[in-house]
């Protein structure tokens, strides 16, 4: 879980005690507070390895990152609300960044030489909640025919007067949601029971946002 910094617009760990839910952000925050803090925001999704190259470089894709490891681009949607039609949305960003040729791949970003025009980038998911069918629909991409798809929701509490962002991968695994890591910190940092591990917290505070 982060905090958000409402002075610097980043994401920071936060400390512990008394803990309120709310809606999370609207997509212009969200998406402007996961681009000026992508070190930390990647470090809760999972992907650390993935270096954020552009905001919105055509319409419909939020944020294009780049996978160091795969050497294969990822589409990042971003929206802090349960709409039925983002899955679609998703796909059709997917489907035209990969539909782009060289000269294309290179106005994107310079350090997109290594990039084979043609091939599928990856896709991830943020948004505020996802309806059962879309879910279902993701698990079937991924499982059934491979598509590199994931998906992320965001849930948000007060603290004091600073907000905290919690991220969880979905579908959420053994039922967990986010009221485990209120928990955790309402109980000063503690694990609730020996052997489990500690959601993962990290620090943005300085973090740098992609070049223009």
């Amino acid at each position: 879980m982060l905090r958000i910094d409402e002075t610097s617009g980043t994401l920071v760990a936060p400390s512990a005690s008394g803990l309120v839910q709310e809606s999370p952000p609207d997509r212009e925050e969200l998406l402007s507070l996961v681009t000026s803090s992508w070190d930390a925001f990647a470090g809760e999704l999972g992907v650390p390895g993935v270096r954020l190259l552009a905001r919105e470089p055509v319409p419909y894709v939020d944020l294009l990152g780049f996978d160091e490891e795969s050497r294969r681009l990822v589409v990042i949607l971003v929206t802090g609300d349960t709409v039925e039609w983002q899955l679609g949305r998703a796909l059709g960003a997917a489907a035209e960044v990969a539909g782009w040729d060289r000269a294309k791949l290179d106005e994107a970003h310079e350090s997109l030489s290594d990039v084979t025009p043609g091939e599928s980038p990856a896709l991830v998911l943020v948004a505020g909640g996802y309806d059962e069918r879309a879910l279902a629909t993701i698990e079937w991409l991924a499982n059934k025919h491979g598509v590199p798809i994931s998906a992320y929701t965001v849930a948000m509490v007060r603290f004091g007067g600073e907000r905290l962002l919690s991220v969880r991968r979905e579908p959420a695994a053994d039922g967990a949601d986010t009221a485990s890591d209120v928990q955790w910190l309402l109980s000063g940092g503690t694990p609730s029971s020996a052997g489990e591990p500690a959601p993962a917290m990290h620090s943005a505070a300085t973090s740098t946002p992609p070049p223009a």
